[in-house]
């Protein structure tokens, strides 16, 4: 029987290498290029980009959009749908929004931007319509766009996802243009349909134009290049995009132009070595200068006289119908006291509409901003095999301060429909020192039922086979607790932390005894967190980490201190974590997690409650925590052993196992693969493997564990995600 489950585990993990293996091929075949000189045209396109990669290594840019949306058709579930902006119903379709921006770009791809003005007919649609910024940072040459959601007909590998085609040849200002079409090998979201405009012996883009779909949002995007032998040649120099959002019956239609105006493009950069920049009084991993505007907080303009001081583009007469329409209606309203009363009538059912399905807003002069979120609404609901359905609500108030200190309070609300459980939370943070992320931390709520070592004898006393829980006698204790911690970034990228975690823990009445037995816990935490090379910029006074090449380390103690109370519980908890990401290029990535942890004094009573391995009572999503998480583990094995070893591996990819087997779910955006696994004392080895795939709506994972050849189970996960990405 043993050997029956080893070969079943090893076949299990070559056919998890096999799948991995395909990404490569995308799924498909490697067909042979339809056109040989298209395919030959793309290849000295690419080769070029790459011999001048970060050839303009740094500008300033203004960046001005102007655009129209018009509301095609609504209906009765237009205002349900998340982040939609109001539409008056005095019969107003069509809208009218333009910006002007800041841009400071750093290569390879850092993008700081600053709105400094807006001006329209709304204010609302502009980042309710899809969150439109990212497709104003397109640069054809990158590997990815959207910020690696879509993959370029431009990567170096690109001939394994997009077929070529020359459409033309054409000559304009007495040079030679090739007119290249691209179409997916596959129908995907990471993939773009178009064409492609290159200069013949420069080798560079003219011209791109791509469509294809973000979330509910399809998009036509034309990308317009500088001219050959000038600084701006290998930059964008205006886009004509075109957004149609069509859901649940409703429809709207964007139309935008935008006009990159540059200045300070610097096409090299003096390479400073370590010392040099500690000359300086700079930290090679702080990367302040690259986002100087992020930290200015003024208020963006909102007057025409600043747009027509600064527009670069003039107003077509039809927007100049719409603003002035826009400003005789507010004229007319203002002076019409009925209209006034109607109009807040409405602005009062849009909030309360607002408040059931969307996340609410709000500031409060002198005390703060507060955030609520929506009451229904399918991102606040998970199902996962043991767990079953739960529902979580949480509110967050914020009071930012002088010197960019930031207090937060957010309390949480939740129910477990399958445990009939019902948990809440309060946590908050008072963040008084920012530039060295030096901060007050508090946290009170209660916990899932656990049981005290007692168990440990029962399962220690069985030898040989794994212990079914189920067949002991266990008593469960209700949990609350309270935690007070101080968070310090001592250097960069090692935080240590110093608190007090105060338990109590009371019998459920599970057993034939005197169920009012109630035990607590006085324990000093101490917690050390450390990431090398860790990237940071800061936003004012305020450090922001970034991100780094290395993984994060963590140990965590905490020490059960008797005789502070009556019942107190001696214990000490040792507790190390060590996660990390490898990206793999094209939205690749292998996530790892390793986990270790144990508990002393084995003659002291004493509850079994780790805080890096437990059951998670609430929704967590498609990220949930690098994907180390054990999705069909009873909950009472949490709490089963003084100690563990846990193990995770998650890889991410598009293609990877969906084009095999039906090409026509083209709204998958990524697939991923789970391998977990969990090492206990007198217990047989614990394995869980899965595949998942991520849309725009949901994200849904199947799970299969096995312990033993009797011990299998199978089970999935679903989380909602709809226009949460």
């Amino acid at each position: 029987m043993k050997n029956e489950c080893k070969i079943g585990f090893y076949a299990c993990l070559i056919w998890l290498l096999a799948c991995s293996l395909t990404v490569s091929a995308v799924g498909v075949e490697r067909h042979k290029p339809i056109d040989v000189l298209a395919d030959s045209i793309i290849r000295l396109t690419v080769n070029r980009a790459a011999d001048t990669a970060g050839a303009v290594r740094e500008y300033n840019a203004q960046l001005y959009i102007k655009g129209q949306v018009n509301v095609r058709k609504k209906n009765v579930f237009y205002h349900q749908i998340p982040g939609m902006f109001h539409v008056s119903k005095n019969g107003q379709r069509r809208f009218f929004i333009e910006t002007l921006n800041q841009v400071h770009f750093t290569s390879p791809d850092i993008y700081d931007q600053k709105t400094e003005g807006v001006l329209g007919t709304t204010n609302s649609f502009f980042e309710g319509d899809g969150r439109l910024s990212d497709l104003f940072h397109i640069t054809p040459y990158n590997h990815m766009l959207l910020q690696d959601k879509l993959i370029s007909p431009l990567s170096p590998k690109g001939d394994r996802y997009y077929i070529y085609t020359l459409d033309s040849v054409y000559h304009v200002s007495g040079k030679q243009h090739y007119k290249v079409s691209f179409k997916p090998r596959v129908t995907s979201y990471q993939l773009v349909e178009g064409y492609l405009i290159v200069t013949n012996g420069a080798w560079s883009v003219r011209e791109m134009y791509f469509e294809g779909r973000n979330e509910m949002l399809r998009f036509q995007n034309t990308v317009t290049m500088g001219w050959v032998d000038t600084d701006t040649e290998m930059l964008p120099m205006s886009y004509r995009l075109k957004v149609f959002f069509h859901f649940m019956g409703n429809r709207i239609d964007g139309d935008y132009s935008a006009l990159m105006t540059y200045r300070d493009i610097s096409h090299e950069v003096p390479h400073q070595t370590l010392k040099e920049l500690r000359k300086q009084g700079l930290d090679k991993y702080d990367l302040t200068r690259y986002y100087n505007l992020r930290g200015d907080n003024t208020a963006p303009v909102r007057d025409m006289e600043f747009f027509q001081k600064r527009r670069p583009i003039s107003l077509t007469g039809e927007e100049i119908d719409l603003y002035s329409e826009y400003v005789s209606k507010q004229f007319h309203n203002a002076l019409d006291s009925t209209a006034q009363t109607k109009r807040k009538s409405r602005r009062f059912w849009n909030d309360v509409g607002d408040a059931m399905v969307s996340r609410s807003r709000f500031f409060v002069r002198n005390v703060g901003n507060f955030r609520i979120s929506p009451i229904f609404n399918p991102q606040l609901l998970g199902y996962s095999h043991h767990n079953g359905i739960s529902y979580k609500m949480d509110l967050r108030f914020t009071r930012r301060m002088v010197h960019d200190r930031v207090l937060e309070i957010t309390p949480r609300l939740g129910y477990n429909f399958k445990h009939k459980e019902f948990y809440w939370l309060v946590r908050g943070y008072f963040d008084y020192w920012p530039e060295k992320r030096a901060s007050w931390h508090f946290e009170v709520g209660n916990g899932d039922k656990v049981y005290n070592n007692e168990v440990l004898k029962d399962i220690e006393a069985t030898s040989g086979e794994k212990v079914d829980l189920s067949e002991v006698n266990l008593e469960y204790f209700n949990h609350t607790y309270a935690k007070i911690s101080h968070s310090w970034e001592v250097f960069n990228g090692f935080t240590l932390d110093l608190g007090l975690n105060l338990h109590r823990r009371s019998a459920t009445g599970n057993r034939n005894e005197d169920y009012n037995r109630t035990y607590k816990s006085f324990a000093p935490m101490m917690r050390v967190s450390f990431t090398p090379g860790q990237y940071y910029y800061m936003d004012g006074a305020r450090k922001v980490n970034l991100h780094s090449s290395y993984p994060t380390f963590i140990f965590e103690w905490e020490k059960g201190i008797g005789g502070v109370w009556k019942n107190s519980t001696i214990y000490d908890r040792f507790e190390v974590d060590v996660q990390d990401d490898l990206p793999l290029g094209l939205q690749r990535t292998l996530y790892l997690r390793f986990g270790a942890g144990t508990f002393a004094y084995k003659d002291h009573l004493y509850f079994i409650d780790f805080e890096r391995f437990r059951r998670h009572n609430l929704p967590i999503g498609w990220s949930d925590d690098i994907g180390g998480v054990f999705h069909l583990l009873q909950s009472d094995i949490y709490n089963s052993s003084r100690q563990y070893l846990r193990l995770h591996a998650t890889y991410q990819a598009p293609f990877l196992v969906i084009p095999h087997v039906a090409k026509y779910l083209k709204y998958v955006m990524n697939e991923r693969i789970y391998f977990n696994t969990l090492f206990l004392p007198n217990q047989k080895p614990y394995y869980e493997v899965g595949y998942g795939i991520g849309t725009h709506l949901f994200d849904f994972g199947f799970f299969m564990s096995f312990a033993s050849q009797k011990k299998r189970q199978f089970g999935f996960k679903l989380t909602f995600e709809i226009f949460n990405r």
